[in-house]
């Protein structure tokens, strides 16, 4: 297939219903050229999902818990290795923003339960297939948050569901020695801590 200036044209992708091709000249000259044709989609980075922990200012650690829960809690070295506690972190890519999109998810039982966003801005776990998510066509996802460095280590979720949001901890009313994972609005004027979430990697402790 060829322009009406007879150069080849190459197939890139599909999205939504369209078939893209790209200029085979163009891609010559290019070392490494632009395929990201759907700027309102989210495509799965290449590199594996790490596991990490997930920690609040405090060092509770974030644990999915058997009641279906997502908390932080203090942890004993040994406790530290187990399921509920490792989080993985698939990196996403889209062509709109400069801070990554990732998903966070526990794995129990061959199960990957998703940390995601329900309708009332909630935040709870949901199994979830990430092969089917290979690319998302939309500019949002009830799973998916932008990540934003903070410091060494420290991030900031912002849900893409609900813009201005970010995941935060907060105590819970009948046990302060726990902290629910919750959606919260950012503050215009002040740093709000419990916005502020430690990210380490389990294979560098």
């Amino acid at each position: 297939m060829a322009t009406c200036e007879d150069s080849p044209l190459m197939f890139a992708e599909t999205c939504n219903d369209t078939f893209y091709f790209l200029d085979t000249e163009y891609v010559s000259r290019s070392a490494s050229p632009k395929t990201d044709l759907c700027p309102d989609a989210f495509r799965k980075g290449k590199q594996r999902p790490n596991s990490y922990w997930i920690q609040s200012m405090d060092q509770k650690f974030l644990v999915l818990r058997t009641s279906g829960n997502f908390e932080f809690e203090d942890r004993t070295t040994h406790d530290r290795g187990l399921s509920d506690c490792k989080f993985d972190i698939q990196i996403y890519q889209d062509s709109t923003e400069h801070t990554q999109p990732v998903m966070l998810y526990a794995c129990i039982n061959g199960q990957k339960m998703m940390v995601s966003c329900k309708n009332n801005k909630e935040v709870s776990p949901e199994p979830m297939n990430t092969s089917g998510l290979d690319i998302i066509n939309e500019t949002r996802h009830k799973a998916l948050f932008r990540w934003k460095n903070i410091s060494t280590g420290k991030y900031k979720f912002e849900s893409t569901m609900y813009t201005g949001y970010f995941l935060a901890f907060e105590p819970l009313e009948d046990k302060p020695c726990l902290h629910k994972l919750i959606l919260r609005p950012e503050p215009k004027d002040e740093v709000d801590e419990s916005m502020v979430i430690s990210v380490s990697n389990c294979k560098l402790k």
